[in-house]
């Protein structure tokens, strides 16, 4: 590990670094491409004998251009022609100063309890972003435990060498970003639950695991698509928390519909199929789905019921920082009685994903192993063809398990993956982004100086 320090150099010295590196590193080189973040520049090298071997100088003439805090430790990566130090990540945790500043306190929880600081961990919101100087304004955090109040500290910086993406951007600093950073962003576009839909769903494997999903259109749909399947749902193509979200079930001629929590409506009309659709088109909830200018979803319903709540599941998978999937833990989601959703407010408990496969499904441990073996097996297939269309890091993918023992992707979920349900998969959760962002920058863990 090394400090960076900003001296004045008279001559046209760019960089110093100490005497022992001619001899631990094989150095004489008269000049050297130096990287940080994205900043690469060719850099005059000069030798001291006084700079201690943990220590390399740069000239102040530098600072103009470039922001290297002297209060952190950095890793080192040597080759043939370039020094890189780092890691130098960013994560864009919010669209505004004010929204990003109202998160501080809760995003350095995040990093005190959860991540293993190497480097210079930054923050910002897009607001910080300028794209016509390629500069940042945000925070960086210093990791000094004697520090009082905030570790976050404010400063101007270059464009990192990695990039975790929380929130979406605009399109113009968001292809900028990942233009700049040559798709080192991670992340890098929030898909809606159609466009989901339809890149799994032409993979000839997992489309046995998609509900049916068309556009909502007209009212004729609803019908066809009542007659094909026993319930459907209606939901915002866009959309999260359970919000607008309405279920539609057909028992011989009675159409039920619920919204939420419970049953808004049962029409019930047993002259002919004319007359159930005409009921249908002219319930409000229809209706303003029918014509709202968001862009609504009818889905196949597949079975979800334990008892008399709602049961789903949500796996999450990450990237490591060896650029794979993997899965870090499964947990069983079990809503309050006779609610359609399973999200936190509706939410009654949660399980251990294989506990609920043993006492709701009632296999045994063995045939449970199998079972999550085959899910996290289904969900890395989905999430390698997520990352065709951009890069991505961390999703929380909700699934249900029908009478048959089938699996059923319900969403693959961006901005939902925290808070987490079970602590026992908190730390590598809410840690291993952040060993992805690193790697992308070139410094995985255990790196070893070359």
């Amino acid at each position: 590990m090394i400090n960076v320090k900003w001296i004045t150099m008279n001559d046209h010295t760019d960089i110093c670094f100490p005497e022992s590196f001619k001899k631990t590193y094989s150095m004489t080189r008269k000049r050297v491409k130096f990287k940080f973040g994205t900043w690469i520049r060719t850099l005059n090298v000069t030798y001291k004998k006084d700079l201690p071997v943990d220590v390399i100088a740069l000239s102040d003439r530098l600072q103009d251009d470039l922001f290297i805090p002297e209060d952190l430790l950095f890793e080192m990566k040597l080759t043939k022609n370039t020094m890189q130090i780092g890691p130098m990540i960013l994560w864009i945790a919010a669209a505004t100063h004010e929204r990003l500043d109202q998160r501080l306190v809760n995003l350095e929880k995040r990093i005190n309890n959860f991540v293993k600081v190497r480097g210079m961990i930054c923050v910002c919101a897009e607001e910080g972003i300028n794209i016509e100087n390629k500069k940042i304004e945000g925070y960086y955090y210093r990791p000094d435990d004697e520090l009082e109040g905030s570790k976050w500290v404010k400063a101007v910086f270059h464009y990192p060498g990695g990039i975790f993406k929380r929130v979406p951007l605009s399109k113009k600093v968001n292809d900028h970003l990942n233009e700049t950073t040559k798709g080192k962003m991670f992340n890098s576009y929030f898909f809606n639950k159609w466009e989901m839909w339809k890149w799994l769903s032409k993979d000839k494997n997992l489309v046995k695991h998609l509900p049916y999903t068309e556009k909502l259109m007209n009212v004729d749909q609803i019908s066809r698509m009542l007659e094909a399947y026993p319930s459907v749902y209606i939901k915002p193509s866009k959309g999260s928390e359970g919000k607008r979200i309405m279920k539609l079930e057909k028992q011989n001629h009675p159409f039920n519909i619920l919204k939420r929590t419970k049953p808004v409506i049962s029409i019930k009309d047993d002259t002919n199929n004319e007359e159930n659709l005409q009921h249908i088109e002219n319930h409000p909830l229809v209706q303003k789905s029918l014509n709202s200018s968001r862009q609504y979803l009818i889905q196949q319903g597949v079975p979800t019921k334990y008892k008399s709540s709602q049961v789903d599941f949500r796996i999450y998978m990450l990237k490591n920082s060896n650029f794979k999937w993997e899965s870090m833990g499964i947990t069983a989601r079990v809503s309050e009685k006779n609610s359609i959703i399973t999200n936190l407010r509706r939410l009654a408990y949660w399980q251990n994903g294989r506990e609920a496969l043993k006492s709701i499904y009632g296999l045994k441990e063995e045939e449970a192993v199998i079972l999550e073996r085959k899910v996290v097996k289904i969900c890395k297939r989905a999430c390698r063809i997520a990352d065709e269309k951009g890069n991505y890091g961390d999703f929380a993918i909700d699934f249900v398990i029908d009478k048959d023992l089938h699996m059923w992707i319900l969403e693959m979920n961006l901005r939902q993956v925290y808070p987490v349900e079970d602590p026992a998969f908190e730390p590598k959760v809410k840690s291993t982004p952040f060993s992805y962002a690193m790697s992308l920058d070139g410094f995985p863990e255990n790196l070893s100086v070359n």
